[in-house]
């Protein structure tokens, strides 16, 4: 039986830095600390990165996942993550009930905030 995502895991080019935008600007929970790699909490996912000895240019794969974390206020999360500097895209009323947008981490992965906006029951 399939219960959901388990935890997203994602390879790095700075473990420091991805580790201070996931904890300080995201505000999500470091609960792994481990040389070379590190976990986060947020809601009821889990984030784990690698550092990647490659270089940034070297890893044909950043950018190339989609997840999309559910939030309570999309607008309120959009300007926060702007206020703190973070490029955001702009919100969108998608036709299917959600507001979203999307932003880059610190190796060009790609995350979304979206928000429901009629039930879906």
């Amino acid at each position: 039986m399939t219960k959901g995502i388990f935890y997203v895991f994602a390879n790095v080019s700075d473990l420091a830095g991805s580790k201070k935008f996931y904890a300080e600007t995201l505000g999500w929970k470091l609960g792994t600390d481990e040389p070379g790699v590190a976990g986060f909490s947020f809601g009821s996912g889990y984030l784990v990165i690698h550092a990647d000895e490659r270089s940034k240019d070297a890893r044909p794969y950043a950018g190339g996942m989609h997840v999309a974390v559910q939030v309570d206020d999309a607008r309120a999360e959009h300007a926060r993550l702007r206020s703190l500097g973070v490029k955001v895209s702009e919100i969108y009323e998608q036709p299917w009930g959600e507001r979203n947008f999307s932003f880059d981490d610190p190796d060009g992965y790609v995350w979304w905030y979206g928000q429901a906006t009629r039930d879906h029951a």
